[in-house]
């Protein structure tokens, strides 16, 4: 194979493993249904006192928090992932702090401007995926 032909291959090749990777968020969300339950916070800027208060509270109940198969995908405006997913949500684009819940089953279970993460362990803890899960907990 000639060195240009082979160099244009391996391009090809490159660029299209990068464009099956990207975007990361949107596809993972996927990835998450039935082992994970999903938190996405939208903010205005990494400063948003009500994004440093959320992420104070999972700090403070790291056992409760992982207990209930939760991750948090924390997006800041102006990332592509932000312009993807609140479009996809249909968020407004005047938001400064957005909080969504999605289930296991891939449905949004809450969505709030403000939140007590107490309250969402409530919440989750009256979903009957939950109820079974509780019986096998190992925190």
């Amino acid at each position: 194979m000639p060195e240009s032909l082979y160099v244009t291959t391996m391009r090809l090749l490159i660029i299209s493993f990068l464009l099956v990777i990207f975007p990361i968020h949107a596809e993972s969300l996927k990835d998450y249904r039935w082992t994970n339950r999903v938190i996405i916070t939208f903010s205005n800027s990494e400063e948003n006192p009500d994004r440093r208060f959320f992420i104070q509270q999972i700090k403070q109940y790291p056992c409760e928090y992982r207990k209930r198969d939760l991750v948090h995908i924390d997006l800041i405006q102006g990332s592509d992932e932000y312009n993807r997913l609140s479009q996809k949500f249909s968020l407004p684009e005047r938001n400064s702090f957005k909080f969504l819940l999605i289930g296991k089953d891939g449905e949004i279970k809450l969505s709030t401007n403000r939140v007590e993460l107490k309250d969402v362990f409530s919440l989750i803890d009256t979903m009957p995926m939950r109820k079974r899960e509780i019986h096998s907990e190992k925190c």
